[in-house]
């Protein structure tokens, strides 16, 4: 059926009218440029040749200068050329094009080659009162990708979407709004990709096709028209360039990367937490972290202990230690109403908690009954709440906060909604509060907690994980999928949603193996610690009153799945830790869309049932019920699986077995995996320095290591690269550079997938003899052992 093209409502209750008009003037100053239309005026600004931003004011209006919550100072000196031409004015730099049409108003903007990139229809943002919407050109062959947590498929077209924080825990497959808005896309059409970020904290949507097939809109109910265009062309470029105008994602300690287990309400006492902990270790299951949810709160107080289950909070957080597990406990933002609690009154007495507009606190209903919220738009809030983790570190809790309900979640009873409903709050200027700050008081209460955390723990990366955030969050914490189900459904849908967060900044991030929500079956908690260990952020947590899902509560078949799973993921620590590294400096995500490394193949550009782990790894799980095997698709170049070093040419679809212990992976020919031996945490020494060497394909990786804690302690990086053919394999281990000496250790080459044994092995230029080479028992294996003295290697083979 052909779908409409009519101009629909972007929110309800706001009321699109008037137009900008034609362009009648236009000056210039320095890299930013201003059209007067009839109606309004246009800004249009360089941050950089390929970054652009685009403000508008309606009627006689100025520009809001509003607060961005998102943005961090970034600009370049930008050179510019303007063409006044009879129709249009094109302002152009070295990286884009952009033409504003007269006559009616409307704005382009293309590449250098002259591929459009973005195309407003004729006269521009409709707007009337605080509310706007602006209708785009949708091209044909249009993919759209990011918008953060969102339900739904990886390709967000035809789909419609609204920005507004809120506890919705999935009433349905595809429930929307839910946790966090992220008002960033990415649009792929012709094999380039573009960027368009709106930077506004009001309930915002995005309409890409729902009502059109030749169109998709973005609007607001209020607030600024600010708006982004990110020139790519590649997909990598557009991410990197969104992170520098948003924020670099925060570096986590490597323990953070290990396997954390929690559940909500059957851990009840300190005697239920060290078995669990005990049963990891003699299981030989690494795990790094217990997490304690709201039970060990004092009556849900926040930053108290609960008396009877631990009535010495240090000495059991010692006896975790001693076992080698770190405790992290979660953090509500509500404050519990209670005049015998010191935080409460504290922050009565200061003045720190949301008001009314009759000057009186607000008061909704939370865990702990009557609870009252932090104004955490309020720098001596943020630092107030922050300075309370001071007293959880000195039991020894871990220097991180998982933070909850922080959309904020209010009026969890049902039947209290309309009672306790937040459209009285005011912020502390005395204007409406949901409108304008709702969407960012996740983002601000991370804040708060990872500053805390820093102050608390000085010179250290602190761990901060919340359920509610918005653009710019990924400074201060990372994210998982909130309260989702046990269902195959949910396990298939955490895999789009974790690729568009990566797609949006937001590289660590996870969903809860085995669901939240519901009894999970052994096959599906199999399965789903297959497809978590490669999750960034890989931890089981369950709800009260559902099936036990720690490794072992199925029974020893599922056990061993689990462990050989839970084991994989420590020995590619050292590969996520170098790709966590890379995400903190360029924003790129660590589990990965295959468009995202494949952009310009049609056929990866739709797929959203496997993924890539880094360059490297093709990751292929198992997500329907029953299934044993299962289709493959591989792009271009290489492939080796990694379990048989079976080796395979794409672009090819192959169908392959998957029986229930194992999990398709491949890897790409030309890469160096680093790895290291199993252990039972991430603090323990991982030994020899293995590297997976994979001929036929060119690549390089840079390998970082440090103390796993520190901010600003020793570090060092080593570059890997490969130059391959059929009959020839050249690697080369770069030099060491900077001031980390890791343990005495060896370096282990390991060439997997070679057909014949090597004729020449040459290492550092001297033939090795082939009599000390080891082959493995199928032939596919070479493994060459050195010393490890932070001196380039160079490794030459000829095949």
């Amino acid at each position: 059926m052909q779908k409409s093209t009519s101009v629909s409502q972007p929110l309800k209750g706001c009321v699109l009218s008037s137009h900008l008009g034609d362009v009648t003037s236009f000056s210039v100053e320095k890299s930013s440029v201003e059209l007067l239309c009839s109606h309004g005026r246009v800004r249009v600004s360089f941050l950089s040749p390929s970054l652009v931003r685009v403000q508008v004011a309606h009627g006689d209006r100025v520009y809001r200068d509003h607060e961005s919550f998102s943005r961090v100072p970034f600009s370049e000196e930008v050179s510019v050329t303007v063409v006044d031409e009879s129709d249009s004015i094109s302002v152009q730099t070295e990286g884009v094009n952009v033409r504003a049409q007269k006559t009616p108003f409307a704005l382009g903007v293309s590449d250098p080659s002259g591929d459009l990139l973005l195309q407003t229809l004729p006269r521009g943002p409709l707007m009337d009162g605080d509310g706007f919407l602006c209708q785009f050109v949708m091209p044909d062959d249009a993919r759209f990708y990011g918008l953060g947590e969102k339900t739904g498929g990886l390709d967000k077209r035809g789909r419609r979407y609204e920005m507004w924080n809120t506890d919705n825990a999935y009433s349905t497959i595809d429930a929307d709004p839910i946790y966090q808005s992220n008002p960033f896309l990415i649009i792929l059409s012709k094999g380039k990709a573009c960027g368009v970020f709106l930077d506004n904290s009001y309930r915002t949507s995005f309409d890409l096709g729902s009502n059109s097939d030749d169109s998709f809109t973005i609007g607001a109910s209020g607030g600024p028209f600010d708006l982004y265009v990110i020139a790519g062309p590649s997909m990598a470029d557009v991410v990197e360039r969104y992170a520098s105008i948003t924020g670099r994602p925060r570096f986590p300690p490597r323990w953070a990367l290990g396997y954390q287990q929690s559940r909500w309400m059957t851990y009840e006492s300190e005697r239920d937490l060290l078995d669990i902990a005990e049963q990891f270790r003699t299981r030989r299951i690494p795990c790094d972290t217990i997490v304690l949810d709201i039970e060990y709160m004092n009556e849900y107080r926040l930053f108290t202990w609960n008396p009877v289950v631990f009535p010495d909070p240090s000495a059991f957080v010692r006896k975790l230690a001693k076992k080698g597990f770190r405790v992290m406990t979660i953090i509500d933002p509500g404050v519990k109403v209670d005049d015998s609690y010191d935080m409460y009154r504290e922050g009565v007495s200061k003045g720190y908690f949301l008001r009314r507009r009759d000057g009186q606190f607000y008061v909704g209903i939370v865990w702990p009954g009557e609870t009252v919220f932090p104004d955490f738009s309020r720098a001596e809030v943020r630092e107030w709440f922050g300075s309370k983790y001071a007293g959880l570190a000195s039991c020894g809790v871990s220097n991180s906060s998982w933070i909850d309900m922080n959309e904020p979640s209010n009026c969890i009873y049902d039947g209290l909604k309309e009672e306790y409903s937040m459209d009285s709050v005011v912020d502390s200027e005395g204007r409406p509060w949901e409108p304008r700050l709702r969407n960012v008081y996740g983002l601000l209460m991370a804040n708060a907690v990872f500053d805390g955390l820093k102050a608390t723990h000085p010179g250290q990366r602190p761990f901060v994980l919340t359920r509610s955030g918005f653009s710019g969050y990924q400074r201060y914490a990372a994210t998982w999928t909130g309260d989702i189900h046990s269902t195959w459904e949910h396990l298939r849908m955490s895999i789009p949603m974790l690729l568009n967060l990566g797609l949006s900044a937001v590289p660590f991030c996870g969903a809860d193996v085995g669901g939240f929500m519901g009894d999970v079956t052994p096959e599906l908690l199999a399965r789903w610690y297959q497809v978590g260990c490669f999750y960034p952020f890989f931890r089981n947590h369950s709800n009260m009153n559902t099936a036990r899902q720690e490794p072992w509560a199925f029974g020893k078949e599922i056990e061993s799945v689990s462990r050989e799973y839970v084991s994989l993921r420590y020995r590619l620590l050292r590969y996520l830790y170098s790709l966590a590294r890379h995400a903190s400096r360029t924003g790129h995500p660590i589990m990965r869309p295959m468009a995202f490394e494949f952009q310009d193949d049609a056929r990866a550009q739709g797929i959203e049932d496997q993924f890539m782990v880094g360059p490297a790894l093709l990751v292929a799980p198992v997500l329907e019920q029953g299934s044993v095997s299962r289709t493959v698709y591989l792009p271009a170049g290489k492939w080796f699986d990694f379990w048989t070093d079976e080796s395979f040419e794409g672009p090819r679809e192959i169908v392959v077995d998957a029986p229930l212990e194992l999990l398709p992976v491949y890897v790409r020919g030309g890469s160096v995996v680093p790895m290291g031996t199993v252990t039972e945490n991430t603090d323990k020494n991982q030994g020899d320095l293995i590297l997976a060497v994979y001929p036929q394909g060119c690549g390089k990786f840079e390998f970082y290591e440090d103390d796993g804690v520190s901010q600003d302690g020793p570090s060092a990086t080593v570059l890997f690269s490969t130059e391959s053919s059929e009959r020839s394999l050249l690697l080369t281990v770069g030099q060491r550079k900077g001031d980390w000496k890791p343990p005495r250790r060896k370096l282990v080459f390991e060439v997997r997938g070679i057909v014949r044994r090597p004729s020449t092995v040459c290492l550092d230029g001297q033939e090795i003899t082939l009599s000390v080479l080891r082959v493995n028992d199928v032939g596919s294996r070479l493994r060459i052992v050195t010393a490890d003295n932070g001196q380039e290697r160079r490794l030459e083979m000829v095949l």
